[in-house]
C-alpha cells in the first residue's frame, strides 16, 4: 500500500510539472520547468513520502490516499533545498546527472558560471512557491489545517535555513574550534527538521495527534535525523553496509567541510600529521595516493572507530525513542527498516 501510495506520488508530480508547462509559452520557462522536472524523475528514494505515509497508517489514517498533494509538496520541498544546497557547495551533479546548476553551465557553457548559478537560484524559488500552491490549492484539507500545515512548513524552513547557515560556516578557516556537539546542532537542525520531523509532524496534523504525542514523534525525529546524517559524514571516508556507502567518497574532504571523522582525527593526531592534512584539506584536485594517505591517518587515531560509535549510540536511541511512540507493531516494524538501512 504504501509503495502505491509513493509511486502515485511520483505520478502526480510529473502530472504536476507537465501542467505547469502547458501555462506557459515562453521557452525559456518551459525549459526551467522541464529541468526542475526531469532532475526529480531522475532520482531520489522518496523517503521523505514514503515517512509521511508510514506515518499516517501508523496513526490510522485510513485514506492515505487523500493526501497525496501533501506527499507531493514534500517531495518538491525537498528537491528545493537540494537545488539551493548545490548552489552553495558548488556542484553540477545530481543523480548520476547534471544539476540544475550543471544542466545550466552545459548550455551557457561560454558564458560566466552565475548565470547557472543564477538560473538555479531561481529554479529554487520557484519550486518552493509551488509546494505553498499545491498546500493551497489541497481540496482534501480545510482551512483550519492548511493554515497548521503552512506554520509547520515555515517553522521548519526558518530551522532548516539555520542549519544551512551554520553548515556553511562550517568549514575549517571559519570553525578551526568545532566540536562534536556543534556538529549534533547542525544536523539537528538541517536534517532532522525537514528529513524526519517534517514528513512525521505533517501526518500528526492530519491524524489530530495530542500533544504528549507529537512531543514523542519530535524526540525521536532529531535523534533519527542526527544519526542518518552521521552515517552520511561516515561514509564519506570509509567504506560500510549502509544505504550511503554507494556514494562518492571524500566530498567532504575535498570540500573542506568539516564531519565527525574529520573531528576526531584533529583532535588526535601528531603534529606532523595535522600540518599534511591541512595542507590537502579543502582542495578539490587531491590525488588518489594523497586521499589513501587522509585515510589511513584517520584509521590510525581511530576516527573510524570513534565515529561508528557515536553513530551506534545514536542508532540505539532511535531505536529507543521509536519504541515509545503509540503505534502499532507493524508500523513500527517498518520505521524501523528505514533506520537499519543506514546501520554501518
Amino acid at each position: 500500500m504504501i509503495l502505491k501510495l509513493v509511486e502515485a506520488t511520483n505520478k502526480k508530480i510529473d502530472s504536476f510539472f507537465n501542467l505547469k508547462s502547458k501555462g506557459s509559452k515562453n521557452p525559456r520557462i518551459l525549459e526551467l520547468y522541464k529541468a526542475i522536472n526531469d532532475l526529480i524523475m531522475r532520482g531520489g528514494k522518496r523517503s521523505r513520502p514514503e515517512l509521511f505515509f508510514l506515518t499516517l497508517s501508523a496513526y490510522g489514517v485510513s485514506d492515505s490516499e487523500k493526501y497525496i498533494d501533501l506527499a507531493v509538496a514534500l517531495e518538491i520541498y525537498h528537491q528545493f533545498l537540494l537545488v539551493h544546497d548545490d548552489i552553495i557547495d558548488q556542484d553540477f551533479i545530481r543523480y548520476d546527472g547534471p544539476n540544475i546548476s550543471g544542466y545550466y553551465a552545459k548550455e551557457f557553457s561560454n558564458l560566466d558560471k552565475t548565470i547557472s548559478d543564477s538560473l538555479a537560484l531561481l529554479a529554487g524559488d520557484v519550486m518552493f512557491s509551488f509546494v505553498y500552491e499545491i498546500i493551497s490549492n489541497d481540496k482534501n484539507i480545510n482551512s483550519e489545517i492548511k493554515i497548521e500545515i503552512i506554520k509547520l512548513f515555515s517553522e521548519i524552513n526558518e530551522g532548516v535555513v539555520s542549519g544551512q547557515l551554520l553548515d556553511s560556516l562550517n568549514i575549517k578557516t571559519l570553525s578551526p574550534t568545532l566540536e562534536i556537539k556543534d556538529l549534533i546542532e547542525i544536523h539537528t537542525l538541517k536534517t532532522s527538521l525537514y528529513s524526519i520531523l517534517l514528513p512525521m509532524k505533517l501526518a500528526a496534523i492530519i491524524a489530530k495527534l495530542d500533544e504528549n504525542e507529537i512531543q514523542n514523534i519530535e524526540k525521536f525525529s532529531q535523534s533519527f535525523g542526527v544519526y542518518y546524517q552521521l552515517v552520511d559524514d561516515y561514509s564519506d571516508y570509509f567504506v560500510n553496509k549502509s544505504a550511503f556507502d554507494i556514494r562518492e567518497k571524500y566530498r567532504d574532504f575535498k570540500q573542506g567541510k568539516v564531519s565527525s571523522p574529520y573531528i576526531f582525527v584533529i583532535n588526535r593526531c601528531s603534529k606532523d600529521d595535522h600540518e599534511y592534512i591541512d595542507s590537502i584539506f579543502g582542495k578539490k584536485d587531491i590525488s588518489n595516493v594523497d586521499m589513501r594517505s587522509i585515510i589511513r591517518i584517520f584509521e590510525k587515531y581511530e576516527a573510524d572507530k570513534s565515529s561508528a560509535e557515536i553513530i551506534n549510540n545514536y542508532f540505539n536511541q532511535s531505536l529507543a525513542l521509536l519504541d515509545e511512540l503509540n503505534i502499532d507493531d507493524e508500523s513500527r516494524s517498518k520505521i524501523k527498516k528505514m533506520i537499519t538501512k543506514y546501520k554501518i
